[in-house]
């Protein structure tokens, strides 16, 4: 995973997960984050690291449009955000980002926690969703 950073935009994956959904028709990016969630959620076994940081990053982008002003300075973050957020409205897209930012600071069956982990980044990579939990307004993670 190439990363510039513990961010939730800040890897290589995360990049082109954020790319491909400037790309779609606003309309559609809410379901893709779903989908992306979704991957992650309903794994019954080992979750990739590829798999992961799209989860985390559409988890992040859900709350960056839920609270735009707690994300400024988050480096990386999509200038689409500003002027086409995702659907806030949709509580099922917002609980479901909750949901993967908590899961994807567990250890287990985990690659994208191990990577973090290995390279002594476990705590960065957990401020950084407890900072994205936060602006979807969680703050008991």
């Amino acid at each position: 995973m190439g990363a510039t950073g513990s961010g939730p935009f800040e890897n290589d994956d995360a990049l082109d997960f954020l790319d491909a959904l400037a790309a779609l028709p606003a309309a559609d990016r809410g379901h893709r984050v779903l989908e992306a969630l979704d991957g992650v959620l309903l794994a019954t076994g080992y979750v990739e690291a590829p798999l992961m940081c799209e989860a985390v990053a559409g988890a992040a982008a859900v709350g960056a449009s839920v609270n735009p002003e707690a994300a400024v300075g988050e480096p990386y973050l999509p200038g689409w955000l500003a002027g086409s957020p995702l659907p806030t409205g949709d509580e099922e897209l917002v609980e479901k980002s909750r949901q993967v930012l908590r899961r994807a600071v567990r250890s287990r069956d985990n690659e994208w926690w191990e990577l973090w982990h290995e390279a002594g980044l476990a705590d960065d990579v957990t401020a950084s969703c407890r900072r994205a939990l936060a602006w979807l307004g969680d703050r008991d993670d």
